[in-house]
């Protein structure tokens, strides 16, 4: 018999999976490769600035971002801090939002942990807000999309794109940007273990080690076991932040060899990139 969340997903997939089935002008093959190059690209070693500009090279190939943006929610300040949001290829300054204004979208996707679809802001803005906001930097934007990120069941900021445009979104677009708001979650996540497991006494850096086998549990032992020698060791050099191209280099092996072993490692480990492979690794107790 199948669980609640079984089949919750198996219902919200059919649902997308129907949605979509009439675009059929929508390379789906070439959507799904930018999203796992994005996946591949996004790592902890990378601050906001750096996540924000290294999603907008790619996303903008799948979304109209004329503008896109990562908003950070320190909930103890009440502020949605914004740093490195790029408008059409520019950096704009940085800036905050209060998260309890009332007449800002940002603070109502926040407060609501709840999703924006506008693709006329001039006439939909009224579903969030009663007044339509002035902009608090960049353009006056005609359509936009916000999805709130969630660690934990718990609100950490947004992600949001907006354009000059009107009627350029669709439902797939607000997946996409789900997607890659996951992206950016696992990616705090992990910075986040690594920022409290990395220093030792005295704040010097820790040297990561492989875990010994003997003291793993029975289910994380046998799940280690399932990868070869080498993809442990690629397994191991991803978690050190090396990009592909870096790995090849070192393991004397071409880029498409990495990629190879990359994929071969998410598939046993039941992940779809190395952010959430390096946190799955360290959770079940691989590294030390």
């Amino acid at each position: 018999m199948k669980s609640a969340n079984t089949k919750s997903f198996d219902s919200g997939f059919a649902s997308w999976n129907n949605a979509v089935a009439n675009l059929s002008d929508i390379d789906w093959t070439e959507q799904l490769r930018i999203l796992n190059d994005v996946a591949d690209l996004i790592t902890p070693e990378l601050s906001i600035e750096d996540i924000t500009a290294t999603i907008y090279l790619n996303v903008n190939h799948l979304i109209d971002a004329f503008q896109f943006a990562v908003g950070i929610y320190n909930e103890q300040e009440g502020m949605i801090s914004y740093k490195g949001m790029i408008e059409d290829g520019k950096r704009i300054p940085d800036f905050s939002v209060d998260a309890i204004a009332e007449n800002r979208f940002a603070s109502w996707c926040i407060r609501h942990e709840s999703d924006i679809f506008m693709n006329d802001i001039d006439s939909e803005y009224s579903k969030y807000l009663k007044y339509k906001p002035i902009p608090l930097a960049g353009s006056d934007p005609k359509a936009a999309l916000y999805v709130p990120l969630k660690l934990h069941n718990k609100v950490v900021g947004l992600i949001t794109v907006r354009t000059i445009r009107k009627n350029v979104y669709q439902q797939h677009h607000l997946y996409i940007l789900k997607t890659v708001g996951n992206f950016v979650v696992r990616a705090l996540e992990l910075a986040k273990i690594s920022s409290k497991s990395f220093l030792k006494a005295g704040g010097m850096l820790k040297e990561w080690r492989w875990c010994n086998e003997g003291e793993l549990s029975a289910s994380s032992k046998k799940e280690l076991q399932q990868l070869t020698v080498r993809e442990k060791e690629v397994l191991f050099l991803l978690a050190t932040g090396l990009s592909n191209k870096e790995l090849a280099k070192k393991l004397f092996v071409s880029s498409t060899t990495i990629k190879t072993h990359t994929l071969n490692i998410y598939q046993k480990m039941g992940v779809a990139n190395r952010t959430s492979a390096i946190v799955k690794a360290m959770e079940l107790g691989w590294f030390f």
